[in-house]
């Protein structure tokens, strides 16, 4: 083979590398830029550096093959010259020959030789050259794309703030809710404690011009009511005490104070319970879950007396356990309910205490008339103060009920006694809690039960929220409208029967 055509071969050659390493560069290139815009719009998710190696990786893979495939023959770069340069098959002949010997064949090589050392090699040329440089361009352009693309990894989308104007109904609910508390029977200290949040709630509410500082302005005004009305009424603190000491008779005591099924405070049903509770001291009740059989067969215990010593066993064993259990309460001892307790259990008079002293002295009948006098003294103070109580958190609950209902936010959950919210029995078990939301069960807030977690469409708002989240809402407003005294109190029963369905679900 000739000198001349392994030159021409050399430049072939020079040309394919060329040509692999600007389609290599090109396909790294644009796979580099695509790898780093997807990255950075975290389409995928790699860090933008790896789009690097991405494009190295391109380089190589595509440059290799490219190279491979563009490899030609002896004779298809002998019949490429030929055409090329009009040689007249004069290097396909002597290719095809190469090997073989005689005159005619060396005549002909040497001609075909020096055909070829008449053509510099500069004029085999690159052909479509521009094709590799725009394709090389655009390429870069696809790299530089990248840099240019904003990174989106650490990119936290506007929120939308919705916008918020105090409507002229949601600020005469607020004056109503002033003046309604205002005039209440509430405790002055509660009750101007609420007023002067409601007040300000108010003032703040006409400035406030987005929905979010509406929701967290509301927010923090039913946190201060609720706690305001946590400190207005002791009653769940002294009932919580009397409970936890497991005794029957401060367990039924206080299930005899306790107003949580009241709507207002109502002294009929005060008095009913009130004289129950004297029949369980006194022994002749017939209801098995006020006064349960003990397990023991002592003689002494009070659930096998019956008239003074029943008495007397029951206000001996309670009045030492009286200041540990008011001390466990937590609350003060000038307290309007603990004096209650406290005078129901010293007044020299008519006291518990006072009985126990003389009891030994007086015969059945005598007994009888004293604790029933003793009764009748203290029942009027007891219920005063837990009347009091009811009257303060009613106040405060209301307030934030109406709160939620004109402002649609949740509702924080009101206090009620433990085995109230737990539905125990006085003997430790669980009364029937097929409705979870009964009254005075604290069914709405925090801690309620519901018969379904399904997310459904809230039509106030057009978006889907937990069934739970639109029952409160619900209940709130239901609730409003059953104290405007709209309805007769068979249909108030009929509506709270239905809700306390909705939240225990069918099936329960």
């Amino acid at each position: 083979m000739s000198g001349n055509f392994l030159k021409f071969k050399r430049r072939r050659n020079l040309i394919r590398a060329i040509k692999a390493v600007m389609l290599g560069v090109s396909c790294g290139l644009v796979a580099s830029g695509v790898w780093l815009i997807l990255s950075k719009l975290t389409v995928i998710a790699f860090e933008p550096i790896s789009s690097l190696y991405v494009g190295l990786g391109a380089l190589v893979v595509v440059g290799a093959l490219a190279f491979l495939l563009d490899r030609r023959s002896d004779k298809a770069l002998a019949e490429e010259l030929d055409a090329t340069f009009d040689l007249q098959e004069r290097v396909q002949t002597m290719i095809a020959y190469k090997g073989d010997e005689g005159d005619m064949l060396s005549i002909q090589r040497q001609d075909a030789d020096l055909a070829l050392s008449k053509i510099p090699t500069g004029k085999y040329k690159f052909k479509r050259l521009w094709v590799y440089i725009i394709a090389l361009l655009l390429s870069t352009g696809v790299l530089a794309g990248g840099f240019l693309v904003k990174d989106m990894r650490g990119y936290v989308p506007p929120v939308e703030v919705e916008p918020f104007e105090l409507s002229a109904f949601q600020e005469a609910g607020i004056s109503n809710l002033i003046n309604y508390v205002a005039g209440s029977d509430m405790e002055e200290e509660f009750k101007t404690a609420i007023v002067d949040e409601l007040s300000r709630l108010l003032t703040s509410l006409r400035e406030i011009t987005t929905q979010p500082e509406m929701l967290e302005a509301v927010n923090g005004s039913m946190s201060v009511i609720r706690d305001i009305t946590y400190l207005s009424s002791t009653a769940t603190e002294v009932l919580n005490a009397l409970w936890e000491t497991e005794d029957i008779y401060f367990r039924n005591f206080a299930k005899t104070l306790d107003t949580s099924n009241q709507d207002t405070p109502d002294r009929a049903d005060f008095d009913e319970k009130w004289g129950d509770y004297y029949h369980i001291l006194w022994g002749d009740t017939e209801n098995p879950e006020e006064a349960p059989k003990t397990k023991s067969n002592d003689s002494n215990s009070s659930d096998s007396l019956i008239g003074k010593d029943r008495v007397k066993l029951v206000i001996s064993t309670t009045v030492l356990k009286l200041e540990f259990t008011f001390k466990s309460s937590g609350v003060d001892n000038d307290d309007e309910i603990i004096s209650a307790i406290n005078s129901l259990y010293y007044d020299e008079a008519h006291g518990l205490n006072a009985l126990l002293n003389k009891i030994d002295d007086l015969d059945e009948d005598e007994a009888e008339e004293a604790l029933k006098a003793c009764f009748g003294a203290h029942g009027t103070p007891l219920y005063n103060a837990i009347s009091l109580n009811k009257t303060n958190a009613n106040v405060g609950e209301y307030a934030m009920i109406r709160l939620s209902a004109l402002f649609i936010v949740p509702l924080p959950e009101f206090e009620r006694p433990d085995f109230v919210k737990n539905g125990e029995s006085i003997g430790g078990g669980h009364q029937d809690t097929e409705n979870p939301n009964q009254e005075g069960s604290g069914g709405v807030g925090e801690g309620a039960t519901y018969g379904s977690d399904d997310m459904v469409l809230d039509p106030l708002t057009g978006e889907y929220v937990s069934y739970g989240a639109l029952l409160d809402k619900y209940y709130a407003i239901m609730y409003e409208k059953l104290e405007g005294g709209s309805y007769t109190e068979e249909q108030k029963e009929i509506i709270k029967k239905y809700f306390g369905l909705l939240y225990s679900g069918i099936e329960k």
